[in-house]
């Protein structure tokens, strides 16, 4: 399944150049004078017409869409969209957030900017209006997600952020290994470290060219495999210590150097790719599927009929890659759950003002409310989907023979990364059509293979500075040094005390003190 995620964004540049909004042209909207709003909009002026910076990714936007038609409809309002290419959306969002002239929405805002946002009088207090967004309350409720919602609340205690809800943690990322050689080869899969060093070690004695683990990036890596190493997931490698109280570095901890040893021992012995940090995707892909290499983490879902189809091209009809389930480490078999909040749409305070404000936030909610949730994922029903006799719902026959059943949705208008703040697993995993995905999130969520999402830290503006001016060179000497430990290029062993010297001096002891503060 393609990413429909907007890439997220660096730090907020307050630009005064404010000409360059001429590239978005913004609608006015009302008259400020009543906080409440709606009292001053006639029950018979029609529809309400609302304005949202809009993300363009997927298909090309048509306003013609019959979902997009039907939305408005069924919500008695007029959407008035300013078009942004994905490619340039993050520039023109921060100039839009900069100016005086934001629309009611902007969309796909992600968290690092929501709260430097938030309490600055920018954004709308979305908690201040609760009663009257029963259906976002309820999702909250239902999803159980207000720890998670709790790393999105400004240091004022308040949330600035529709959400973006996904229902349930799902194990979207797992390792994948060639069963076919598996059974080939009269191995068991690995269900631990050691175990997966044995199937390695056996993979290139059978494979002496080969080098059986690949990947592409140290950074997707660790962030797949992470959590059974007891160093994932951080909040940009910092972690809050329930028994202390306190954040602590995990990148120096003792976890995370038998992660690196271990990696170090498979380059030594050949059963890793020297490229592990550095192959592409078609090149990873191109490994995969002529048997230079059998084992990697990815993302899953379309991934595995993608790798399938071109193993079965290039090695043979016995080609056959297949999720398995975490790989055991130190900490046990954890995973890394897909990210439930990844981000939200904002308005701007300014929208209490305007006389259409309660059609705002009745808008706002429907999109959180079960027909608006059917609506904006599976389409309309009879045409796109159905219900069947059991109440579960299931793509039609069209749809389900289309060549690509995401796109056919975006196609429509549905599935859309702008509207949709809501995605239910059913429907993620019917999209997905892969069994293995749906037994395993299941499996994952009765045996508590997730970890809970990283505490973020609250900090003010002065905190946030301090962090900009140290976090870079903490993250680039931690990253030399990873690949430096990894490929053997310096003796983990002699130098591990000087690293940890090294990067606390960097910033590492700074970046404690204000993540600490906070917790005051």
């Amino acid at each position: 399944m393609e990413k429909m995620s907007i890439k997220r964004f660096g730090v907020w540049s307050r630009l005064t150049a404010l000409s360059l909004l001429v590239a978005i042209p913004l609608a006015a909207c009302g008259d400020s004078a009543n906080k409440t709003g709606s009292a001053d909009r006639a029950k018979d002026s029609g529809p309400a017409t609302l304005t949202m910076l809009y993300a363009e990714s997927g298909s090309p936007f048509n306003k013609d869409w019959p979902v997009y038609k039907e939305l408005q409809a069924r919500t008695n309002v007029k959407l008035d969209l300013q078009i942004v290419p994905e490619s340039d959306y993050q520039s023109k969002a921060k100039i839009v957030l900069s100016s005086d002239k934001i629309p009611d929405m902007v969309t796909n805002i992600n968290q690092s900017n929501v709260l430097e946002l938030g309490g600055t009088g920018v954004l709308l207090p979305i908690s201040d209006y609760m009663d009257k967004l029963p259906n976002l309350k309820k999702r909250i409720e239902e999803f159980k997600m207000e720890d998670e919602l709790e790393n999105w609340k400004s240091p004022d205690g308040k949330l600035y952020v529709l959400p973006f809800l996904t229902q349930s943690a799902s194990y979207n990322r797992s390792p994948m290994i060639r069963t076919d050689l598996l059974e080939k080869y009269g191995l068991k899969a690995p269900t631990n470290t050691e175990e997966l060093y044995a199937v390695l070690k056996k993979m290139k004695d059978m494979n002496p060219g080969s080098y059986p683990f690949t990947g592409t990036s140290a950074d997707d890596l660790r962030s797949m495999w992470g959590a059974a190493w007891g160093i994932e997931p951080s909040y940009k490698g910092f972690i809050f210590n329930e028994q202390t109280g306190q954040y602590e570095y995990v990148y120096t901890s003792e976890n995370y150097k038998k992660y690196v040893t271990y990696l170090n021992r498979l380059i030594k012995d050949g059963l890793a790719d020297p490229e592990l940090f550095t192959s592409n995707y078609d090149q990873m892909h191109q490994k995969l599927s002529t048997s230079k290499s059998m084992f990697y983490f990815f993302w899953n879902g379309e991934e595995i009929s993608n790798i399938n189809l071109l193993g079965k091209k290039n090695t043979g009809p016995e080609f056959k890659m297949a999720m398995l389930p975490p790989i055991a480490g130190p900490a046990g078999q954890k995973a890394l759950a897909g990210t439930r909040i990844d981000r939200g749409t904002v308005i701007p305070a300014s929208a209490a003002d305007k006389p259409y404000f309660e059609d705002l936030l009745k808008f706002a909610d429907y999109l959180y409310s079960d027909e608006g949730i059917d609506l904006l994922t599976w389409g309309i029903e009879g045409d796109t989907y159905v219900v069947k006799e059991d109440g579960k719902k299931d793509f039609t026959d069209k749809m389900k023979q289309s060549e690509n059943l995401n796109k056919a949705l975006w196609d429509i208008g549905s599935a859309n990364g702008s509207f949709t703040l809501v995605w239910p697993f059913k429907w993620f995993a019917t999209i997905l059509g892969n069994d293995d995905f749906e037994k395993y999130t299941e499996e994952a969520n009765k045996n508590n293979w997730f970890t809970p999402a990283a505490k973020v830290p609250k900090m003010n503006t002065d905190q946030k500075d301090e962090e900009s001016l140290l976090i870079a060179g903490v993250n680039d000497y931690y990253a030399k040094m990873q690949e430096q430990f990894v490929y053997g290029k310096v003796s983990i062993d002699q130098e591990w005390d000087s690293y940890v010297k090294e990067i606390h001096a960097k910033g590492v002891d700074k970046l404690l003190e204000v993540y600490n503060a906070t917790l005051k």
